[in-house]
C-alpha cells in the first residue's frame, strides 16, 4: 500500500521543530513492506495546496495526518492551529477517495473532539508506529478494523485507555524522509528522543496522555548509533533530547553520556531536565559528551506554587540545580508557568525575587496555564468555576488564579520581565523576535537561542 504522511506543523517561532514522530511511523511502515512519502508543511507557502497536490502525484491509498499540537499554549499571544488542519482534510478528501487517518500528539489529548472537527475517516491516539501498521494491513486485507489498537472512527468513544509499544526505539526514525538540512540551517539542531512515557504527576500535564505513565527506556548504544548516524549522513552537529525529562532515570542518562564519550561522537547538544534529580556527577558526564546547556521545567519559584502544581520538588532543589549547572560551566534556563493554582501578587514577587537570587541565564515565562481535560487542573478549574461541566477545551482556556487576575499578571510580568535583560515571554513579544531569531540562524548559530536573546 502507498501511505503519505503529512506533519500539519507549521509553527516556526521560535524555532522549526523536524516531526520525528512522524518519521518512526514512516519506519514502521517501510518494514511492514509499504511505500511511504512524507509532507511537511512546515516550510509550505499554502499547506492545503501542497497536501492536494501531493496526495494526487503519490496516488496515495491512505493517507496520515498529524497534529503536533492544537495551540501554541501562549497567552495572551493564543494561536489556534486546527482550523489549518481541517482546510488541509478538506482538501484531500477533494482530489483524494483515500482514508484520511489523524493522529499525532495534538490529537491524542482531544481524539474525539479532533476526529470530529477535522472531519477525518479515522484517528489513532496515543503511539502510531503499531497502530497504523495495524490499520494498513486491515484495510488491505478487507478486514475489521475495529481490532486495530488506539483506533477512533467518527461517532465513536474511546475505548479505555491508549496502549503503548514496549518496543518503542527497536526501529531508527526514516530521517531520510524529512528536510534534515533546512530544520539543521533554521532550527538549528537535529532532534533525538532516548525514552518515552512520564511517572510524575504535574497537575496540567498531558504527557501521559500521550506516551503513557511507565517510562520506556531506548538501549544507550542505540541512541548513540542514531546520533552517529545524524552526524554522519545528515551533517547535524547539534541536538536537543526531546524527552519530557532526560535525567530521569538519572542512571539511564548516565549511560548515554559514557557510550557517547566512549564512541567520541562530537556533537553539542541541550535537554530538557528536572531540577528534582540533577547531580554534580550527572552534569559532569553530560558536559564531557558534549552538552552545552540545560533547561529546566521549574515552573515556579516558590514552595506554595511547586506544591500547587504538582512539582514534586522544592525551590531549594531549583537552586541547587542551578548552582550545580553553574559549578559545572554549563549554561541553564528556567521555563516558569506564572499565574497558576495559588498565585497571589505576593507568590509572583517571590518568584521574581529568586529568580534574581539563583542568576540563571535565561527565564522563559508563560503566563496562565493552558487547561486540558483529564488533568489535575481541569478538576480543579471545574470546582473553582474557571470552567463550566462540559465545557469543551478544544479552543486554548488558561486557568488564572482567582487572586491574581490575569490583567494584574500581565502589568506585573511585564514591567517586571523589561527590566531584566534575561527575561523572555513569549506571549507578550519580549525578546522574542523572528527577525533577531533569523539572522542568528543565517550567522550559524547552533542549538537553543536563549542564551543570546537573553542578555543578562
Amino acid at each position: 500500500m502507498q501511505v503519505l504522511l503529512i506533519s500539519a506543523n507549521r509553527e516556526r517561532s521560535p524555532y522549526p521543530v523536524a516531526p520525528l514522530g512522524i518519521a518512526y511511523v514512516a519506519a514502521s511502515l517501510i518494514e511492514a513492506g509499504h511505500r511511504v512519502r512524507v509532507l511537511d508543511l512546515c516550510f509550505e507557502d499554502d499547506g492545503p495546496a501542497a497536501a492536494a497536490a501531493a496526495a494526487r502525484s503519490f496516488g496515495a491509498d491512505l493517507i496520515g495526518l498529524s497534529i503536533r499540537n492544537v495551540d501554541n499554549l501562549t497567552y495572551p499571544a493564543s494561536v489556534f492551529y486546527l482550523p489549518a488542519a481541517r482546510e488541509v482534510v478538506a482538501r484531500l478528501k477533494e482530489v483524494s477517495d483515500a482514508p484520511v487517518v489523524v493522529g499525532g500528539p495534538g490529537f491524542s489529548i482531544f481524539p474525539r473532539e479532533v476526529l470530529a472537527y477535522t472531519g477525518a475517516d479515522y484517528g489513532i491516539r496515543g503511539e502510531g508506529e503499531g497502530s497504523l501498521v495495524r490499520l494498513v494491513e486491515a484495510l488491505e486485507g478487507g478486514g475489521d478494523v475495529d481490532g486495530v489498537p488506539n483506533l477512533l472512527r467518527p461517532g465513536g468513544g474511546a475505548k479505555g485507555t491508549a496502549r503503548f509499544d514496549e518496543d518503542f526505539g527497536r526501529l531508527a526514525p526514516a530521517r531520510s524522509l524529512l528536510d534534515n538540512g533546512r530544520y539543521l540551517e533554521e532550527g538549528g539542531m537535529g532532534s533525538v528522543q532516548t525514552k518515552r512515557g512520564c511517572p510524575f504527576s504535574c497537575t496540567y500535564c498531558t504527557y501521559p496522555m500521550i506516551e503513557g505513565r511507565r517510562l520506556r527506556l531506548r538501549e544507550p548504544a542505540e541512541v548513540a548509533e542514531e546520533i552517529e548516524a545524524l552526524a554522519g549522513r545528515h551533517g547535524v552537529d547539534y541536538i536537543f533530547f526531546v524527552d519530557d525529562i532526560f535525567n530521569s532515570p538519572e542512571e539511564h542518562a548516565h549511560l548515554i553520556c559514557e557510550e557517547m564519550i566512549r564512541r567520541n561522537i562530537r556533537v553539542r547538544w541541550t535537554c530538557f531536565a528536572t531540577p528534582r534529580t540533577m547531580s554534580a556527577a550527572l552534569l559532569d558526564v553530560m558536559k564531557r559528551a558534549g552538552c552545552m546547556a540545560v533547561e529546566f521545567g521549574t515552573d515556579g519559584g516558590g514552595d506554595s506554587t511547586l506544591a500547587a502544581l504538582d512539582k514534586g520538588f522544592t525551590a531549594d532543589d531549583v537552586a541547587r540545580a542551578q548552582h550545580l549547572c553553574d559549578r559545572a560551566g554549563l549554561e541553564a534556563a528556567h521555563y516558569l508557568i506564572l499565574g497558576g493554582p495559588g498565585e497571589t501578587e505576593q507568590t509572583l514577587a517571590g518568584t521574581f525575587s529568586f529568580m534574581e537570587r539563583i542568576r540563571p541565564r535565561a527565564v522563559i515565562a508563560m503566563l496562565g496555564v493552558r487547561v486540558y481535560p483529564g488533568t489535575g487542573l481541569a478538576g480543579r478549574a471545574l470546582e473553582e468555576g474557571v470552567i463550566g461541566r462540559g465545557e469543551p477545551l478544544l479552543e486554548p482556556v488558561f486557568y488564572f488564579s482567582p487572586h491574581l487576575p490575569a490583567r494584574r499578571l500581565v502589568e506585573m510580568v511585564r514591567e517586571y520581565a523589561l527590566s531584566r535583560p534575561n527575561w523572555i515571554v513569549p506571549g507578550l513579544h519580549i525578546r522574542t523576535g523572528a527577525e533577531t531569531v533569523a539572522m542568528l540562524r543565517r550567522l550559524g548559530r547552533r542549538g537553543p537561542l536563549w542564551d543570546l536573546l537573553a542578555r543578562g
